[in-house]
């Protein structure tokens, strides 16, 4: 199928889809609106809990402060309480290239 002949269904779709009764256009509106607006409230709810986490993460990185310690010192320690609770060792690399013997 070509482009040509995907467009013509298109405008076949489309010319069907306008020769609608009025209820449906305005039942296929309001549920637009009706969407719309539902996306605007949760948009509205995740703008709203941000700006009431800013506060807890600044505060949270002014008791750092105080600590002593950086985020980055931090995060170095709690690697280091993870890895040492391991049984094993992880020895990280990279396979240049496997061969099967099959």
């Amino acid at each position: 199928m070509n482009f040509q002949q995907q467009t013509q269904q298109w405008q076949a779709l489309f010319r069907q889809r306008q020769q609608g009764s009025l209820l449906s256009r305005m039942l296929m509106w309001l549920v637009a609106g009706i969407m719309l607006v539902f996306a605007m409230g949760v948009l509205l709810f995740v703008l709203m809990l941000s700006w009431l986490l800013i506060p807890v993460f600044l505060y949270k990185r002014h008791q750092l402060r105080k600590q002593g310690k950086s985020f980055f010192q931090q995060a170095q320690q709690h690697q280091q309480s993870r890895s040492s609770e391991g049984t094993g060792r992880v020895i990280e690399g990279e396979v240049l290239e496997r061969k099967n013997d099959n």
